[in-house]
């Protein structure tokens, strides 16, 4: 799950990092690189690569877990055709609205699910 040095070299030019430069070479904090590898694959491919390190680098509420839901057709078909145009898949199109939705709940359900707020905003500041 490599970075190319010229990804993270745009990401500090925007201001999207905490990068500094040391002896000639870019240097990121652990957070940021996290931050930027968010942007770029699913919490799925991150897993993926992660492997059984996944279960100690990210918090306990950020581990996968399959659920099996039924939706309407006109739903499937939407997420299809997002997931396609965003060049995606549908688990990852449905993770990135679910994460919208988890975001105006935060506050309210981290009293029922402590760590909550937390995986919300990993791997940022609380």
């Amino acid at each position: 799950m490599g970075i190319p040095a010229s990804r993270l070299k745009r990401e500090v030019q925007r201001g999207h990092s905490d990068a500094y430069k040391s002896r000639g070479a870019w240097c990121f904090t652990w957070r940021q690189l996290a931050c930027i590898a968010l942007r770029r694959w699913t919490l799925a491919e991150i897993h993926d690569a992660l492997g059984d390190d996944a279960a100690t680098v990210l918090p306990p509420l950020l581990m996968l877990r399959s659920l099996t839901v039924r939706l309407p057709e006109y739903l499937v078909r939407a997420l299809e055709t997002i997931a396609a145009e965003d060049g995606t898949t549908v688990e990852g199109c449905l993770e990135g609205e679910l994460m919208d939705f988890a975001g105006t709940i935060a506050s309210r359900i981290e009293t029922a699910i402590p760590g909550f707020r937390r995986a919300y905003l990993f791997p940022g500041m609380e």
